[in-house]
């Protein structure tokens, strides 16, 4: 590597996708020879044990929750670093690197981690500027870049990067690489997200009420927390799912774990960008039954590795997930796919050179010369497939 220096910005680091690719992002950042240090508008959240394993301990500028006291900060910090590359790592911190990247003549890079809309929607008044502001993003979606292209972006502003999956890691956490599921359990079909109105939960109990009309002793677990935790017990209450039919586990540590001892992996989310809980799934050899929200559509193949129904039809989710609790042989068809197609794409392995290459081909766009011949001849970029 020829000195390139980056700094990441985290909006935050608690339990979630955004956050866990971040990580990745630092640690194949340093494999690749680059220097990397991690800033972070909170402190003592979930992913600061894994960055301080990565000699990354995170320096927080969130001291003072002003927007300009933050710049300020985070500006000061960075003065005995200078780096090339500023990327942050939420829509919501864009605003960051926009303002301090010209103080080190550094390339400000945006980031977008769902579909745009949800994103614009999140952030209200500030969703335009967000969005406009960074003059380079890197999104994990096709969905995101064609929205955003849609709302009047620029094209060849974003550079895709799909999230990735640390095999090794994932294995160890779920003492296994196969669900050691027998036949004669009842099924269970597992969803892992955020309850928030977004993630459209309500579909999926009411898909789980409807496929227990043929299959009484089908099961589900929501491994989530989140403001919406209220409306769904409530409604799980109604449709008959509660006590018995439906766990909700709230947050945990031990997802890997818990995707072994399951069957199915549902996702009926309105909004997405690249999921991450399709990657573990897949990883898991389990099929998955989703929405086509944001690019799910396109990582799970529809009876590939799974199907994909659509977003408000609940009959059709229902019939899916039937369809896969009550054969064990099509269960094991579609997740050995999923792991197969998770190991060839999705693996973090390729990754360092994944985001150096983007580095480059943003700095050229942009005119950037210090940092492109800083990144040419990178053994790393030469060996990275684009996506």
């Amino acid at each position: 590597m020829y000195g390139v220096r980056v700094a990441l910005l985290a909006g935050g680091l608690s339990q979630g996708g955004a956050e866990k690719q971040l990580v990745y992002m630092a640690g194949a950042l340093l494999r690749s020879g680059a220097e990397v240090r991690v800033y972070s508008l909170t402190k003592g959240e979930y992913y600061e044990e894994s960055l301080r394993s990565l000699g990354l301990a995170p320096r927080w500028i969130g001291r003072i929750g002003n927007p300009g006291a933050r710049v300020v900060a985070w500006a000061a910090a960075l003065r005995d670093f200078s780096p090339h590359v500023l990327q942050s790592g939420h829509f919501f911190s864009n605003l960051y690197v926009c303002l301090v990247a010209p103080l080190y003549r550094a390339v400000a890079i945006g980031s977008i981690r769902s579909d745009v809309y949800q994103e614009m929607k999140a952030n209200k008044r500030w969703g335009p500027l967000l969005l406009r502001m960074p003059p380079a993003i890197i999104a994990n979606s096709f969905a995101a870049r064609r929205n955003a292209e849609q709302l009047g972006l620029p094209p060849g502003k974003i550079e895709i990067l799909p999230n990735v999956l640390d095999l090794s890691e994932f294995d160890e956490a779920s003492g296994s690489t196969r669900a050691p599921r027998r036949e004669s359990d009842a099924p269970v079909v597992i969803a892992v997200c955020r309850l928030v109105p977004a993630k459209r939960l309500d579909r999926l109990l009411r898909a789980l009420a409807l496929a227990r009309r043929e299959i009484p002793a089908l099961g589900g677990v929501i491994v989530a927390e989140g403001p919406e935790s209220g409306n769904l017990h409530a409604l799980a209450r109604e449709l008959g799912l509660l006590p018995d039919a439906v766990k909700f586990l709230g947050r945990r540590d031990d997802v890997a774990r818990l995707l072994r001892d399951a069957d199915i992996v549902a996702l009926s989310s309105e909004h997405e960008g690249f999921p991450n809980v399709v990657l573990e799934a897949m990883a898991a050899h389990l099929p998955v039954v989703t929405t086509p929200s944001g690019d799910s559509g396109v990582i799970v193949e529809h009876g590939v590795t799974g199907y994909v129904v659509g977003g408000d039809d609940i009959r059709e989710m229902a019939r899916r997930i039937v369809e896969l609790a009550s054969d064990p042989g099509l269960r094991r068809k579609f997740g050995d796919a999923g792991r197969e197609k998770t190991v060839l794409l999705y693996s973090v392995d390729a990754l360092g050179g994944l985001l150096l290459s983007a580095y480059r081909s943003i700095a050229a766009r942009l005119g950037n010369r210090r940092l492109v011949e800083l990144l040419s001849g990178n053994e790393e970029l030469e060996e990275g497939v684009r996506i």
